[in-house]
Formats: structure tokens, sequence, C-alpha cells
């Protein structure tokens, strides 16, 4: 089962890859430098493809790009900065345990220098981050969970811990390695563009499956 939605998704690129129609010239280089020394009859025969199979291979990732960017290129810096910060990368330490008076003792060791805080996440923390000896990261801030997470963290300076937490039936001890705030520069517009397409994609096999009706793709040729 779990093949089938990546077939549908691949197929779903295809189809992108059709009606963006990339310029001959682009795509004979493409097969060239992909044949490198090796003889066409002999690339095919290996890989048990067509001259069609081998066409859609080397023109399917730049097909992607160009649609991506003319489909979610525009807006794309609104986005990053309406995302206020959820971008920003970070590190952090955690020790996490039922026992609460146990976390406000390991608290108290290791303000007083009595513990490290990576020896207190291994030997009590009953995460598992324990075995990373608390260590978590480098993530994204918005992908911590619980989202709590980010707004203990963000009150903090690097290296310092928080006083102990309470988040259900857990205790909690964290500690800010690392915030580093995220920049809207080449890398991070082409996350956001390829992060769109994948949503796009994504939705397209859903609907795929239910049995729903799908948006006609359309690309806009360069004149």
């Amino acid at each position: 089962m779990s093949l089938y939605p990546s077939l549908v998704r691949r197929l779903e690129e295809e189809k992108i890859a059709e009606v963006v129609a990339l310029p001959e010239e682009w795509v004979q280089t493409a097969i060239r430098d992909t044949l490198g020394e090796t003889q066409l009859d002999a690339y095919l025969s290996e890989r048990g493809w067509t001259e069609a199979d081998l066409r859609t291979q080397v023109v399917l990732a730049e097909s992607l790009r160009r649609f991506s960017e003319q489909r979610f290129g525009p807006g794309v810096e609104e986005q990053f900065l309406a995302s206020r910060g959820s971008y920003d990368t970070i590190i952090y330490s955690l020790i996490r345990s039922r026992d609460h008076a146990l976390i406000r003792e390991l608290w108290i060791r290791i303000e007083e220098g009595e513990t490290s805080f990576a020896e207190a996440a291994k030997a009590f923390g009953e995460g598992p981050e324990a075995i990373r000896m608390g260590l978590i990261g480098p993530l994204p801030i918005g992908q911590l969970a619980p989202p709590q997470f980010a707004d203990f963290l963000r009150g903090l300076q690097p290296g310092s811990i928080s006083p102990p937490k309470r988040l259900g039936d857990w205790s909690l001890l964290l500690r800010l390695e690392e915030l580093k705030p995220a920049c809207f520069d080449a890398e991070m517009r082409s996350k956001l563009v390829r992060a769109s397409l994948d949503e796009f994609l994504e939705r397209r096999v859903r609907k795929r499956l239910a049995g729903e009706s799908l948006e006609t793709l359309t690309y806009h040729q360069d004149p």
C-alpha cells in the first residue's frame, strides 16, 4: 500500500514535466551529459529503459524546478517574513521525568556545579533524548513539539537553563545551546519553494487516491 502513493506522486511529477516542455536543445545536452562515454543503446539496455524513459529521467528535476519557481516563487519572501521566526534553527538540551521532585533536585545540582546537564540527562532522563545526553537539534524552531517549547526556549540565553517546567505529567529542564536566526538567502528561498511544491503534490496525490477532480496543470512558457 505504501508504494501506491509514491507511484501516484511520480505520475503527477511526470505530468508536470509534460506541461513544462523544456527546450529541445537543453534536453539533448542533458541526455549527452547523462550518457557520458556510454553508448545510448548500452545505457538503455542496462536499465531496461526506452528513449522516452531516459528523456523523462533527465528532464524531471529541471521541469519541477521551473514549474515550482513560476507557481510558488512569487510571494515566497512574504511567506518567510510572515513565519515570525519559525525557520530559525535551534539546538537545545532536555531532561524530562515524571518525578517532579527529581527534576527540581537536578536543577539545583546543575546550577551549583555538582553535575553537568549532559550527565544528568543520561542518568535520569526518561525520554529518548537521554541516549544523546539530552541534546536535540539542530532543527527549525517551528518544528518543536510541543509548540510551548519554542516559548520556553526563546526566553533563555545560550547556555542558560530554565527553572523546572510542568507539561502534562512531565517535569522538564531545558537548556538553550544555540539559536540561529534564519535569513532569506538563495538556499532558504529554494527550500521554501520546494516545500510548496511538495505540499502541492501531496494534495494532488490525496485527491487522486480519493477519486476527486484535480485542477488542470498550467505553465506559461517563456516567449
